[in-house]
């Protein structure tokens, strides 16, 4: 399984990467392995990509996955307490 994490939200001199380290270590965020095994629960299949993202002052995690069938899901989780948010088919 390859997954891609990337951080989105205000530009600053911290890597993506070194971010979503220093959030989950200060337990804001759930840690990624978490997030794919609730997303993996929710819709069965690959994921293709993962983002941390920031809306609304939320820290989301957005997990685009193709399920068994074929189709690409995308799942939206609050990064802070692992709920699904959302969950569309993407076109």
């Amino acid at each position: 399984m390859v997954a891609l994490l990337a951080v989105t939200g205000g530009a600053s001199a911290e890597s993506d990467h070194d971010r979503a380290r220093r959030l989950r270590d200060a337990g804001d965020i759930l840690p990624l392995e978490t997030i794919i095994e609730r997303a993996r629960s929710e819709r069965p299949g690959r994921i293709l990509e993962l983002e941390l993202k920031e809306k609304k002052e939320r820290i989301l995690y957005e997990v685009e996955m193709v399920d068994e069938q074929g189709l690409v899901w995308e799942l939206y989780f609050d990064a802070r307490s692992g709920e699904l948010l959302k969950s569309k088919q993407d076109d």
